[in-house]
């Protein structure tokens, strides 16, 4: 279980990674064709988006030039078995087009010989003061 959730922990980082350098190509692999997002900001409004939405959102970024994203991340939890999993974690990035503190539950599944994304719960925590 333990090499488990080290190949989780790295699969994170790639993930983290292909974000932040809006690595389309990557994030298409990452993300099952089935993914939710689920984003609730700090005034509760709920965002819900799809695979492509979610997608297209990165593609935007990357066309307006806003690269590098953050790339601080904090794992704090990282439960498992062969087939699924939970990872809840912190970011820091711009997502939302400000900078601000992210909290994530992120589910995956094993499927085609790789972990991906299957559902995304997003909480924007409010942005820093300037």
């Amino acid at each position: 279980m333990e090499d488990t959730v080290k190949e989780i922990e790295e699969f994170i980082d790639y993930l983290v990674q292909a974000g932040v350098h809006c690595r389309v190509d990557e994030l298409e692999s990452a993300y099952h064709r089935n993914m939710q997002v689920y984003m609730l900001d700090d005034s509760d409004q709920l965002t819900l988006a799809d695979k492509s939405a979610f997608i297209d959102l990165f593609k935007r970024k990357r066309d307006a030039g806003e690269l590098p994203l953050n790339s601080w991340t904090k794992i704090h939890h990282v439960a498992a078995n062969n087939s699924s999993a939970l990872v809840i974690f912190s970011r820091k990035n711009n997502l939302a087009g400000q900078e601000r503190k992210l909290r994530l539950g992120i589910d995956l599944v094993y499927e085609d010989g790789r972990w991906q994304v299957i559902r995304e719960i997003i909480f924007l925590e409010p942005p820093y003061p300037s």
